[in-house]
């Protein structure tokens, strides 16, 4: 029970950042904007939420009597700072028509070497991986239960990956949900990615739409970021792993909407989990290799290829995604 309780904690924990991605590349594509940016959001909003948490908050009275609360800061700092950076691709996007494939791209290229050069002027020369303050991470103490009689792997699955990112990204999940399919804002979102000049006809406000849509993606991405710093060591560094990709891959396994994405998160974060522990599980077949990890851990990125090449076939994009909107066309 003990190894299973390991393997749904860090499930859990590496699907939390692939499923903020992943919603955040929906909410931009949905409006009809390609987001190719979310690995350099992610990057730029764990930077900015580690530097909030390394410059002594923690030590202060403030994080010394709620320590939750600095987290939550910390999270509202990197989605602010993530959707900051992703009006970068709007306005190239939107106001330029620049190719959004190719801006997302350089504002991928941007992103880690911003990152790196920051944290060695702010932090030292030559580091440029921030490490997160112990006492962020949700404990039994910390919600005032006691878990004396129950057992140590129900213990361990619940709280040992559980930051203060995994409810509030639940949360996330429910209200994309009621906004996308439930209100007239969500209405005229797909309505801009899938026939603009229709929408632009009955009133909607096209141009400001896409930049909301993309705003969005940039809060959320960069909410992944900070989410998957905190999965990964909670120590933040200048790259991603491919993370932002990944959540584009979710994104299209989940067919753009919310909940079938949530499954997708999990399905790929399991075999990211099996990748971290191959060494140690023993019911995997370790292939007479010394270093099973090697094999293992390309293993998510080689499934995200087999997945996108079956399951992009039954899914349907929007239809207006990646075209710059022009009013003169119907």
């Amino acid at each position: 029970m003990t190894i299973f309780a390991i393997l749904v904690s860090k499930t859990i924990a590496f699907a939390i950042p692939l499923l903020l991605g992943a919603l955040a590349g929906m909410f931009s594509e949905r409006s009809g904007i390609i987001n190719i940016a979310l690995e350099g959001i992610m990057i730029i909003g764990s930077l900015f939420s580690a530097l909030l948490l390394t410059r002594g908050i923690m030590d202060s009275p403030l994080g010394q009597e709620h320590p939750q609360l600095v987290v939550l800061l910390a999270i509202f700092v990197s989605a602010f700072v993530g959707g900051l950076f992703s009006l970068l691709l709007a306005y190239a996007s939107i106001k330029l028509k620049a190719n959004q494939v190719i801006s997302g791209t350089a504002l991928n290229i941007f992103a880690p070497a911003f990152a790196t050069l920051l944290a060695y002027s702010v932090i030292s020369i030559g580091i440029s991986s921030i490490r997160f303050p112990r006492g962020i991470r949700i404990t039994p103490e910390v919600l005032g239960i006691d878990m004396g009689d129950s057992p140590r792997w129900l213990s361990m699955m619940i709280f040992d990956n559980l930051y203060l990112t995994t409810p509030i990204s639940i949360l996330i999940l429910i209200i994309s949900f009621l906004v996308m399919y439930k209100t007239k804002f969500g209405l005229r979102l797909r309505a801009c990615g899938e026939h603009p000049q229709a929408a632009d006809s009955v009133g909607v406000k096209v141009i400001k739409m896409r930049y909301i849509g993309v705003f969005i993606s940039g809060v959320l991405a960069g909410i992944g970021g900070f989410a998957f710093s905190l999965a990964n060591g909670t120590m933040h560094k200048p790259d991603v792993l491919g993370y932002g990709f990944l959540a584009l891959a979710v994104m299209i396994f989940g067919n753009w909407k919310p909940f079938k994405i949530l499954f997708a998160a999990i399905f790929f974060s399991f075999f990211k989990t099996i990748a971290v522990f191959a060494s140690t599980l023993e019911f995997i077949p370790k292939f007479n290799l010394n270093n099973v990890d090697n094999l293992y851990n390309i293993l998510p990125y080689v499934l995200t290829l087999v997945v996108l090449a079956f399951a992009s076939k039954k899914s349907r994009a929007p239809k207006a995604e990646g075209i710059p909107y022009d009013p003169g066309l119907r």
